[in-house]
């Protein structure tokens, strides 16, 4: 599965994030817990370094911090971080957590054969089994094309793979990077894909950062296309480096993206840290922090 590779945030960044004025919060790495649990989700990929190392510990960790919800990636051989989708169920269950939601990618976009096929359902099979609401293609398959006709041609993709995931009771969504958002023979990807493809068979996980980080308005599509994004990536971003910081230090318009969750319909929401200030476990406590004491976030 493709992910943006790890990068330090520069001192440059911290200077222009710490200059923010509105209603930023500067959030200190030790702050507590505040009462008052909201249902707040956390992609795992957040801390991909300490779950490399120690998954049991790092998801007591994330349990701890206040998470409920948490959306895996990785998937492969049947298992979740080498564990059974039961036993993952299980495990993260015992925690007082639930995961909702797995990142994944399919080979059937590249590849239309029954093999692909079966793997895809034998993905599915297991997410369901392990207690998943989402699955979710985790990036763009269509980086390169160049064909207006092949970005059709994944939409229509996009929809069978949504029809297939709701025979084993699964909601597809679709996460966006940043490529999708460029044009191709005068027409924006990730538009043609919100109006090709149809809502009963997938929904969008809307990524707020890398559409801010591309200019494109967020806000916009949110408004645009009501109950189509049934899941979302919380993330703030310096507009201006184009790195990713830790919540309420950015650019990203967080009270305005909660505001629209019900025309966008929005069922679950998850923070997603890809760059850091501080260590990766530090950071996503911050963004829990964060969003637990926003008046605005309401669930």
């Amino acid at each position: 599965m493709d992910r943006r590779h790890f990068m330090k945030t520069t001192a440059a960044t911290l200077a222009a994030s710490a200059c923010i004025s509105g209603n930023r919060v500067m959030a200190s790495p030790l702050s507590t817990p505040l009462a008052g649990k909201k249902k707040i989700g956390l992609q795992l990929f957040s801390l991909r370094d300490d779950m490399a190392k120690d998954p049991e510990g790092t998801l007591r960790q994330t349990a701890g911090m206040g998470y409920s919800f948490i959306e895996t990636y990785g998937y492969r051989d049947g298992k979740f971080f080498g564990k059974s989708p039961k036993e993952f169920s299980d495990f993260v269950s015992s925690l007082g957590m639930k995961m909702t939601s797995s990142h994944t990618g399919f080979d059937v976009y590249a590849n239309d054969t029954p093999a692909a096929w079966d793997a895809v359902k034998k993905n599915m099979e297991d997410t369901k089994a392990a207690g998943s609401k989402w699955i979710v293609q985790a990036g763009y398959p269509g980086a390169r094309y160049t064909k207006l006709d092949e970005v059709k041609k994944l939409a229509d993709t996009f929809n069978r793979v949504g029809e297939l995931a709701k025979t084993f009771g699964l909601k597809f969504a679709y996460h966006n990077h940043r490529e999708e958002f460029r044009a191709v023979e005068n027409q924006i990807p990730y538009q043609l894909y919100l109006e090709r493809t149809e809502k009963s068979l997938m929904a969008f996980q809307m990524d707020i950062g890398h559409v801010a980080n591309e200019m494109a308005d967020y806000r916009m599509y949110l408004k645009l296309y009501p109950g189509r994004f049934g899941c979302i990536h919380i993330r703030d971003t310096d507009v201006i480096t184009k790195v990713a910081t830790e919540m309420g230090r950015g650019h990203v318009a967080l009270e305005d993206v909660f505001n629209l969750f019900a025309n966008a319909g929005v069922e679950d929401y998850y923070v997603e840290q890809e760059e850091y200030n501080y260590t990766p476990l530090e950071s996503v406590k911050m963004c829990y922090d964060y969003l637990a004491a926003a008046q605005y976030v309401a669930w």
